[in-house]
């Protein structure tokens, strides 16, 4: 009781966390580029890369953490621990907002670039959520669209620039390319070209080429033959001229 005293009267608050080792997880910069967070057990670090300055958030998860996103305007965060379990973070007021599970492991999770919707990693499957604060909701989760397809876990997630089209790799070996919103005759692009499961998977900048990369190091470059102002047009004209079709070629390399 005297501690406790002693600690309100001098409104000690957490700010950092000495000792603890990056373990698992991604790492992210935030949208200005001026700093990088990790995470560090099952918290997050915050590093001030330009005024040689870190601190450590006050939320924590209750196990580790294995995958977070911040939004594009760097509002808000989503945590999402070993087991799924995932908090809603106000990034500006540092204070939980929500309380979430989703139920499996999560291997990726990311925002699209216009701040709409975020994607994650669902077992064989992909969810596609409303971001949450775009919508005075009772729930901030919302369920937009899910994505079966893949005969494996799904491991990661990449959005387009103008964040109509998403990548999803999988340990099948495969990269479906998906249309976040339904195009009548078109459901998903089955890119296949690997001997080893999926780790990451990159679209260029303003582009519809992609970048795979699998476990065994082999990296394999698709060129796609359409833009991305070509697929947003088939995509207006879709419910009338039922066209949206584009090709990818495979450009393999070993690093």
């Amino acid at each position: 009781n005297r501690s406790r005293s002693v600690m309100s009267k001098f409104a000690y608050s957490f700010s950092n966390l000495c000792g603890a080792v990056y373990r698992q997880g991604n790492v992210a910069f935030t949208p200005d580029g001026d700093c990088v967070m990790s995470p560090v057990g099952n918290r997050i670090s915050h590093f001030d890369l330009k005024n040689n300055r870190s601190c450590t958030f006050p939320f924590e998860n209750k196990k580790n953490i294995h995958r977070f996103a911040t939004s594009p305007d760097g509002s808000i965060m989503i945590t999402a621990d070993e087991d799924g379990r995932a908090l809603l973070v106000n990034l500006h007021q540092r204070v939980v907002l929500c309380h979430f599970n989703f139920k499996k492991k999560v291997y990726d999770l990311k925002f699209s670039p216009d701040g709409r919707y975020f994607a994650v990693t669902h077992g064989r499957h992909v969810q596609l959520w409303d971001a949450p604060g775009r919508s005075k909701d009772f729930a901030p989760f919302s369920l937009y669209r899910t994505f079966p397809g893949q005969f494996d876990d799904t491991k990661c997630i990449d959005w387009s620039d103008d964040s109509n089209f998403f990548a999803v790799g999988a340990r099948d070996m495969s990269c479906r390319v998906y249309s976040t919103h339904p195009i009548p005759g078109y459901r998903f692009f089955t890119l296949s070209a690997h001997r080893s499961g999926l780790v990451a998977c990159f679209f260029e900048h303003q582009s519809l080429n992609l970048y795979t990369v699998s476990r065994d190091g082999a990296l394999v470059v698709w060129e796609c033959n359409s833009t991305l102002s070509q697929m947003a047009a088939c995509a207006r004209k879709a419910a009338k001229a039922k066209t949206g079709s584009a090709a990818f070629l495979a450009q393999e390399g070993k690093g």
